[in-house]
């Protein structure tokens, strides 16, 4: 099951380090950024290096590729539901990732590291922080 965060939140903040391993790279792809969630269907995924790139959606409105939008809206779908992701959210994550393995920090019940495992068996690290929720 893709999940998040445990608790409900009305919005969360967090700096990410998203590190990828492929059998296409000889080094790890690093790329760190920001997130910004705000309830109920607001979500921006900003990379700042190397390259500046902002993924947005509010509701419907979005401005990335059909794959990216799934993936975004896992990530909306369990935070806006306490963790738990509907049978659809759960089929879609299958269809990208082989796996995907969440730490979760306890004190505050949000993500610390979220690692994907895709079919190709290619890995990608996220790590969060400074993270703020509310």
């Amino acid at each position: 099951m893709f999940a998040f965060i445990i608790a409900a939140i009305v919005s969360i903040q967090a700096d990410f380090v998203q590190t990828k391993h492929s059998t296409l790279f000889s080094e790890p792809q690093v790329s760190t950024g920001k997130m910004t969630y705000r309830a109920p269907s607001y979500l921006q995924w900003a990379y700042e290096t190397p390259n500046k790139v902002i993924w947005e959606m509010d509701g419907e409105n979005t401005n990335v590729n059909p794959q990216v939008q799934k993936l975004l809206r896992m990530i909306m779908a369990s935070i806006a539901s306490d963790g738990q992701i509907d049978a659809k959210m759960e089929r879609e994550s299958k269809k990208l990732f082989q796996s995907v393995n969440i730490l979760m920090d306890e004190k505050n019940n949000v993500a610390r590291q979220v690692e994907l495992i895709e079919k190709n068996g290619d890995t990608t690290i996220i790590e969060f922080k400074n993270v703020i929720a509310k």
